[in-house]
């Protein structure tokens, strides 16, 4: 289901691609990381909807592996460079909402780990036995971020709503460490069975 939505998406970015066809698909990653940091100071800054529509530069990060493919520039590099800078976008759009005062840090920081650890562990098994895929678990890092953008829309519409003394944001992000945690045990037993 999700490999239909990204298709679609994909479909749509096609005349975007064909016009980047003499880009290294390595600038695009590059360029692709700066959605992620200007989220980050417009949400510190409390600018919260033109943080939103920073957000949604996040997408053009689709745009650096479909021009490698089409064009036949898929290099090793060129993964590490992608999954390195995912990582530190995700450092920066979660984090954001600790350093804004929107979610405490003892909330933010568990969803931090275990979005890395979801992340690591696919790339540490796949490496371990490569015949072997570890894309399994209920939430992937496009989900995670579907749903930290709604965490913020949220926030945005109903600021003064609290749950047991945590803001709408807060509870959404615990909402989104435990799915996240359920992904990382997930991909622990995956392993434990396949290698």
């Amino acid at each position: 289901m999700l490999s239909n939505k990204k298709s679609e998406v994909e479909s749509y970015l096609h005349p975007v691609v064909n016009r980047l066809a003499h880009v290294n698909p390595n600038t695009l990653t590059l360029l692709g990381s700066i959605p992620s940091l200007l989220f980050f100071v417009l949400l510190c800054y409390h600018w919260y909807i033109v943080a939103l529509i920073a957000f949604l530069g996040n997408g053009f990060d689709l745009i650096d592996g479909m021009v490698a493919r089409k064009y036949h520039r898929v290099t090793a590099f060129g993964g590490f460079l992608d999954s390195t800078m995912d990582r530190v976008s995700d450092f920066f759009i979660i984090t954001a909402f600790a350093f804004a005062g929107i979610v405490r840090w003892e909330i933010v920081a568990p969803l931090l780990l275990f979005a890395y650890l979801t992340s690591y562990i696919r790339s540490r098994g796949e490496l371990a036995k490569p015949s072997v895929s570890f894309a399994v678990g209920l939430i992937e890092r496009s989900e995670r971020l579907m749903l930290i953008f709604i965490s913020l829309v949220l926030y945005i519409v109903f600021p003064n709503i609290n749950f047991v003394e945590f803001n709408i944001a807060e509870v959404s992000f615990i909402f989104v460490t435990v799915l996240s945690l359920y992904t990382v045990i997930q991909r622990m037993l995956h392993a434990y069975k396949n290698l």
